[in-house]
């Protein structure tokens, strides 16, 4: 009976998108329209309005060439209460904190989402100059040196599915804007094991980013030091800041399970 009585409240509609949300995994992260359809077993129409519903709120967002469909930037936003618990978030923050205070410049760490850089955390020292992003802001993976060190870590299949007829977006005049030019730095940042950002999200602003890693080896998040370039001089970058980065997403990196050779 109380089945029933709680039956008679569902809104089918809700449950719909609800479950096509539910599709999307580690594992699949990006689903076609069809998929969805024979996955759930719905009318393609309902579907397609399902979907377009959840476009439109910012919860999808549909690829414009491949055509597949992946959580939005709301997704991760409703999610953030749950962030503040993730693992590695709470592992991080102490580390975070000590690099901030030994370079006394702001750090961040981030995950990449599709071709989006999120913020997971941050710990602020000097003004940022030029940009405002706090924990839930997003960047495309182009334009910093977070992106671009995680996107350096992915298999080249996928880099090469996010890359394929993607528009880079300018920034500033030193963002990389063609495929080829990313794609040279990405070799360089996995040669060296860290990306520097110069300039390319905003001007005057410099950054060095570096991987953190799991058990299995994989690139789960990256952590950087930002400043302004008067304050981070190339000197400074090899000399102090550099090393103290990869102390610490060493240390992290560790604490996540991650074994160095």
């Amino acid at each position: 009976m109380a089945s029933s009585s709680k039956n008679k409240y569902n809104i089918e509609a809700l449950a719909r998108g609800l479950e096509v949300l539910s599709l999307f995994s580690v594992e699949r992260p990006a689903l076609s329209l069809s998929q969805i359809v024979q996955i759930l077993q719905l009318n393609k129409s309902t579907a397609y309005r399902v979907l377009s519903t959840l476009e439109a709120l910012g919860y999808l967002e549909q690829d414009a060439v491949t055509r597949l469909y992946r959580p939005g930037l709301r997704v991760l936003q409703l999610g953030f209460t749950a962030v503040n618990s993730l693992e590695i978030r709470q592992i991080a923050r102490p580390h975070l904190e000590k690099l901030s205070q030994q370079v006394g410049e702001t750090v961040s760490l981030a995950v990449l989402d599709g071709f989006r850089t999120v913020y997971v955390d941050r710990v602020r020292n000097q003004s940022i100059v030029g940009v405002t992003l706090g924990v839930g802001s997003s960047l495309p993976a182009h334009c910093s040196s977070l992106g671009q060190v995680l996107l350096a870590d992915l298999p080249a299949s996928e880099l090469d599915a996010l890359l394929a007829g993607r528009e880079l977006t300018p920034f500033t005049p030193k963002t990389l804007t063609s495929a080829a030019d990313l794609r040279a730095k990405l070799e360089d940042i996995r040669r060296r094991g860290y990306a520097i950002g110069d300039e390319e999200l905003a001007p005057g602003l410099r950054a060095v980013s570096a991987a953190v890693r799991n058990s299995s080896g994989r690139a789960v998040a990256a952590v950087n030091v930002t400043g302004s370039t008067e304050r981070i001089s190339y000197q400074r970058l090899d000399e102090e800041i550099v090393p103290a980065l990869l102390e610490t997403v060493g240390r992290i990196s560790t604490a996540l399970g991650y074994l160095f050779s």
